[in-house]
């Protein structure tokens, strides 16, 4: 019963290393940016789109909360910094989109898709957090410029991280939680 009761604790200890760990590589991944804007370019999405696919759905959208949370409590996680003022900031949809799009990243470890199929997802990943950035970049951007301002410049490289999310992939460990 005692070893029972130690294996969940190391087991509850390995998931909250593992949402933390990928909440911090986001935070780090969000100071890599080109300020081009109202929104910056940054390498953000990378961390998001890894946390779905070694963490899971679930775990990987957790960890995107808990970056969030440690953002509006202060920490510089975000890409201009944090606080609860960051609300109030023209790329907080994205960060709101980042918990959707970690989840939907997390299909492609569950039903352990091929590399067409995870292609797929992470696209419709990526896309999830185009519309919650955009739906909330309105509040601060002209609607006939929107699409210039917070999508158009975002494209290639949002692919190019895609793509190289796609290719460590099969390198990196698997994960598995009990």
């Amino acid at each position: 019963m005692f070893t029972k009761g130690l294996i969940l604790v190391k087991e509850e200890i390995k998931e909250i290393f593992f949402i933390l760990s990928f909440a911090f590589l986001t935070a780090i991944s969000s100071k890599i940016k080109i300020e081009i804007g109202v929104v910056p370019i940054t390498f953000q999405t990378f961390g998001v789109f890894l946390s779905g696919i070694i963490l899971g759905s679930k775990r990987g959208a957790l960890s995107q909360l808990t970056y969030l949370i440690f953002g509006l409590l202060g920490f510089p996680f975000f890409s201009r910094g944090g606080g609860i003022n960051y609300i109030f900031s023209p790329t907080f949809g994205y960060i709101i989109g980042f918990i959707f799009a970690s989840y939907v990243s997390g299909f492609i470890k569950e039903y352990k898709l091929n590399f067409l199929s995870s292609l797929f997802v992470l696209i419709f990943a990526n896309i999830i957090i185009y519309i919650f950035g955009l739906l909330y970049l309105i509040n601060f951007v002209p609607k006939e410029k929107i699409l210039e301002v917070g999508l158009y410049p975002f494209i290639i490289g949002d692919l190019y991280k895609i793509f190289l999310v796609l290719l460590l992939k099969s390198a990196l460990p698997q994960v598995h939680f009990n």
